[in-house]
Formats: structure tokens, sequence, C-alpha cells
């Protein structure tokens, strides 16, 4: 069965209440076809629009009011008390990530004259909401030492809800040479600027030195999709040690490229620590200082 929304989503009320209700009248496989407009179809008619100035004056005031005003705590009652909950402004990842989170699958999804058409199968029910989709400072769930869950902190660097399209963006993608997910449309604006220079990374801080659940030096903590990506020996192995700010992959003079590099890097820094952690720790933390300030290692 398919069911089409006739309306754009930007005019429902509600939203995940919303979605949420159509996939309880659903059935497993059954399809949602809807549309929508995004924050950056909007943003790009502005500018063509408007004479250059003017039109990124438009551009940022139309984020501040929109995007950013529904989603700060101090300030969301003040936007729905004047604006209304009609006519919301979404990213496509905000759209995408809220239509996931809802056990909804995306199948497919093209841009028809500025207009987001979207094709979703019902897979599950829906996923608990998550409040921190809206913070500015994000508590998401990581591997840590022992296999246990630990929260750790990052500024936000993605559009809202991105961490729902994860599997999304690495089937429709895959990984680039670094490791990461190639082409993340998720990143936002700030996250172009604070991400190769680690920025995003600091709220990490309270993780090493308060809840002492991270150290400064270590594997990357990894989600769980992540983690699967890894052969079954390397996820035992690192699982041994703490996970930490600084991953050995900026410690090595040639980076690594692709998992596999990547994993025998994690193996000699892991096998390194538990023969000798303190001296391990030392020469790792001062090699990869040295490789980001003088031979300008980013994060990638």
């Amino acid at each position: 069965m398919k069911v089409s929304i006739k309306y754009k989503l930007n005019n429902i009320p509600h939203l995940n209440d919303f979605l949420d209700n159509w996939n309880h009248e659903m059935k497993i496989g059954d399809q949602l076809e809807c549309v929508a407009f995004t924050s950056q179809h909007e943003y790009t008619a502005l500018l063509e629009k408007y004479p250059f100035g003017l039109g990124y004056i438009f551009v940022v005031w139309k984020y501040v009011w929109h995007i950013m005003m529904p989603k700060i705590q101090m300030t969301r009652k003040l936007y729905f008390l004047l604006a209304g909950e009609r006519h919301r402004s979404y990213s496509e990842t905000e759209i995408l990530g809220r239509i996931c989170r809802a056990g909804f699958k995306i199948v497919q999804d093209e841009d028809n004259n500025g207009q987001l058409r979207i094709i979703a199968e019902k897979r599950s029910e829906p996923l608990e909401r998550n409040d921190t989709c809206v913070s500015p400072i994000l508590k998401q769930k990581r591997i840590g030492k022992d296999g246990k869950w630990i929260e750790v902190y990052k500024f936000r660097t993605m559009h809202s809800y991105a961490q729902y399209l994860q599997d999304y963006v690495f089937e429709k993608n895959k990984l680039n040479s670094s490791g990461k997910l190639a082409y993340d449309f998720r990143i936002n604006i700030w996250g172009k600027i604070l991400r190769p220079i680690w920025l995003d990374e600091l709220p990490m801080l309270w993780n090493v030195m308060v809840k002492h659940d991270m150290k400064w030096v270590g594997v990357r903590p990894l989600t769980q999709h992540f983690y699967s990506l890894y052969t079954p020996e390397m996820q035992q192995l690192r699982i041994k040690v703490k996970p930490g700010m600084l991953p050995p992959f900026y410690y090595e003079r040639k980076a690594p490229k692709g998992l596999d590099e990547i994993q025998a890097s994690e193996r000699r820094y892991v096998e390194g620590y538990l023969a000798r952690p303190f001296r391990t720790d030392w020469r790792y933390f001062w090699g990869t200082v040295t490789n980001i300030l003088l031979r300008m290692k980013l994060s990638k």
C-alpha cells in the first residue's frame, strides 16, 4: 500500500506526531509519499531574487528566525506564538531525519523544481524522541571501554535529526579515504568551520576531565554503525582501552587511507598502549600535536 500526503510537510503542525500517527496506521512494507520545500531551496530563491548584499541579509534573518528560534528553549514559545506551526522551514537533513525517526526508511528522494519528493517505507515502530535533536550541544551514545555505552558531548555541527540518517548516508555515499562518510550533506555551515580545526570536540573535555570515560589519546568512540564495520578481532581489541579525543589517525606521518589502514593504525596504538600505557600516550600526544601545528593536519 502507498499513502500519498497531499500537503507539504512544511505546512503540517506537530510534524513528528503526524508521522507517528501515519506509522501506526500502516503495515511493515507500506510506503509513504510526501513532498516538502527545504531551507536550502528557500535560501537559493532569496539570493536569486534580491541583490547580493540584501539577499544574504534575508538569508541570515530567515535562518535565525525560522531555524534557530524554534529550537532554542528560551525563544521557541515566542516563535510559535507569533509564527504558528505552519510554514515551517526545514533543512533536507531534518525532513529526512524526522521521517526516519518515525520508523520509515528512505527509498527515494529527488529534487523536482525546488521541491523535495520523498518515498519512504515503514520498517519499524517510531523510535524514541531525542531532545538533543535540536540542542547546540549534543549528547551522543558511543561504544566505550569494555563495550559499554558512554555519552559523548560535542558541539552540533550537523543539521537537526542528522543522527537518524547515518545508515542512509552510508548506503548512498559509502566512506571516504579517511574512514568518514563521503559527501555528508548533514553537516551544517558551522560544522564546515569548526570540524577542520577540532573546535566541535571541545565539549569532550567533560568526558575526559569529569566523567573519566575518555582520555586525551585513544581510538575514537564509535557509533554502533561504524563499530559494526570493523573486523571482529579489532572490535574486541579496541574496547580494551578507553576511547580518546586525539585518535591514532592523526599521529601517523602518512595518513591512513580507507578502513583497513585505519584499523591497522588503531591496532598499533592499542597494542602499544597495552604494553606501555604512559609511554605510548605521551608519544602519541606530542606526535599528534606536532602534526596538527607544524604539518597542518586537520580533522576531515
